[in-house]
């Protein structure tokens, strides 16, 4: 779609950009002379960065109505996470296409610039990674999608009528974009910029994606494997540890290869921060800071199918999962010395405890009021917590949630207040793309060698989780790998689409889901596999053979 985006409005998104990359605001200076200049054009560029925190505001067009993540205490909208009401007036949708054209707008404006400004030695790769976040955002459009419009000029004018173009010809735009943001970027950028690892990443990713579909070239899982082996260029996964990873504060790693950056100067207010913490972390409540609420997570909570991907062996479940609670829920991160932190919750995985008495009775002081919740219990009457009734519907099980996205140092946890960076793109995820790329092209030797140098580093035994078998390397194992790995890092429902699997494991796995009769049917006994274009989109837009995705005619 089109976004009518004046010089003037860009002005004013600037103003009110964050300091996302130290922006330097001049309100006072008309938008054609400060794109201008150097100072300016690099404002246009941070700000090209910013519109990534828009675009990923919630997580409910990446993750929910995927076979591991389900509604939490307060639902998400319900056609993403059930589909059978999914339908073109799905607010949520049409934000996330406005919010991906509005950025895509911007970087536009900042590449016709490219052409106009003050010549500098960073120009060249400024208008690399300008390329490559445009290239990003129409990824994610069409996998979400389909064919879209592609827009690739700056917008002055009014515009009221616009046509869709292929799947095929949005990827070969993909395409073509990132090919030439890799001879533009950085090899070893700062740390928040795009260099020459991420894009050979994303564009192992789009590779991938198009080699499954029709028009899928024969050559696109080779070039995946390869560019996303380049990307990978020797580093050792083992080099930061799974734990270290996702501690707060240590967001700025070697394995990180594109983030959505956030700091407490570049924050407009307390509530403008990261919320990927509130959507999966435990419920605050009135408790403020001090405790977690036991019964589910915020917003999204995982399946118990998520649950059961780990064994004793996988350290990724302490890494991911907050399965001991203290009284004070960020004792955990702010007490080195828990000894006399008294524990109000324990979630043991079947393995973990034998003997509930003997848990206690190791340290009477701080557990002999734990409440214990054993991973194996079901809720099948409503939950009653402190006098308050938690219908069952709020329950898969009574089970910990997700603390890899913690961040104790939140203003208003839980509220958007975040100063966590997002994961966008990670070198444990280039390993898995690889994967996956080397089994599509019936190479599962080497797939195998990709996963279990991911394996590798969850080990608490060395060679405990390694595959040993190349007719153990399926589509299924490396989607469930990829849940281990990345749960909650925006993925799931892509990758889910791109397999081909979603109707299947949803299906399965997904309580939300498998109760409901033909939950994906639409229109014409077709399947939900694309969102519906917005219907203001399609009212808006002049040019009436502008086709919807077929199951929501």
């Amino acid at each position: 779609m089109k976004k009518i985006v004046s010089a003037l409005c860009l002005l004013i998104l600037l103003t009110n950009c964050s300091d996302y990359l130290a922006e330097e605001n001049k309100t006072d200076t008309l938008a054609d002379q400060l794109y201008r200049t150097a100072s300016g054009f690099e404002n246009l560029v941070n700000a090209s960065y910013s519109g990534l925190r828009n675009v990923y505001a919630t997580p409910f067009m990446f993750e929910s109505g995927t076979d591991i993540a389900v509604d939490g205490r307060n639902p998400g909208p319900v056609g993403l996470s059930e589909y059978k009401t999914l339908s073109s007036g799905e607010a949520a949708v049409a934000t996330f296409y406005q919010t991906a054209y509005q950025a895509i707008q911007v970087a536009n404006t900042g590449i016709h610039y490219a052409e106009l400004t003050e010549q500098t030695t960073t120009l060249p790769s400024r208008k690399g990674e300008l390329k490559f976040l445009r290239a990003y955002y129409y990824f994610l459009l069409v996998q979400s999608f389909g064919g879209v419009s592609i827009v690739d000029d700056m917008i002055t004018t009014a515009q009221t009528a616009y046509s869709r173009h292929t799947e095929e010809e949005v990827y070969n735009f993909v395409i073509s974009e990132l090919e030439e943001a890799l001879t533009l970027v950085d090899e070893n950028p700062v740390f928040g910029r795009v260099g020459v690892r991420a894009v050979k990443h994303l564009l192992a990713k789009v590779y991938l994606t198009r080699g499954y579909l029709s028009f899928g070239e024969a050559n696109d899982f080779v070039e995946a494997s390869t560019l996303a082996d380049e990307a990978i260029a020797g580093y050792d996964l083992s080099s930061i540890s799974y734990h270290d990873l996702f501690w707060p504060g240590k967001e700025k790693n070697n394995e990180i290869l594109f983030s959505i950056q956030f700091t407490s100067t570049s924050l407009a207010n307390a509530t403008s921060g990261s919320s990927q913490s509130g959507f999966y972390g435990p419920y605050h409540g009135g408790e403020g800071l001090a405790k977690g609420y036991p019964w589910r997570s915020y917003n999204l909570i995982p399946t118990t199918y998520f649950y059961d991907l780990f064994n004793q062996e996988d350290t990724r479940w302490e890494g991911s999962i907050m399965n001991v609670m203290y009284e004070r829920y960020f004792d955990f991160y702010d007490k080195a010395d828990k000894s006399e932190s008294k524990i109000s919750r324990y979630y043991p995985q079947a393995w973990e405890v034998a003997d509930t008495a003997a848990w206690r009775a190791a340290d009477p002081a701080n557990r002999a009021n734990t409440e214990i919740y054993p991973y194996e219990i079901k809720s099948t009457t409503p939950y009653v917590v402190n006098e308050w009734e938690q219908p069952d519907v709020y329950l898969d099980n009574i089970i910990p949630t997700i603390r890899k996205f913690d961040d104790p140092t939140a203003a208003a946890f839980g509220q958007g207040s975040s100063n966590r960076d997002i994961y966008l793109m990670r070198l444990a995820e280039t390993y898995l793309i690889a994967a996956e790329a080397y089994l599509m092209r019936g190479d599962n030797a080497t797939a195998m060698d990709r996963i279990n140098a991911v394996k590798a580093r969850a080990e608490r035994t060395p060679g405990a989780l390694q595959l040993t078998d190349t007719d153990d390397v399926t589509i299924d194992e490396i989607l469930d790998e990829r849940a281990r790995e990345l749960f909650g890092e925006y993925h799931r429902w892509f990758d889910l689409k791109r397999t081909g699997k979603l109707v299947e494991r949803v299906n399965l796995y997904n309580k939300d889901v498998r109760d409901i009769d033909d939950a994906f049917v639409g229109t014409g006994g077709n399947l939900k596999i694309l969102r519906p274009i917005p219907q203001p989109a399609l009212e808006l837009n002049t040019n009436k053979d502008f086709p919807q995705n077929p199951a929501y005619e």
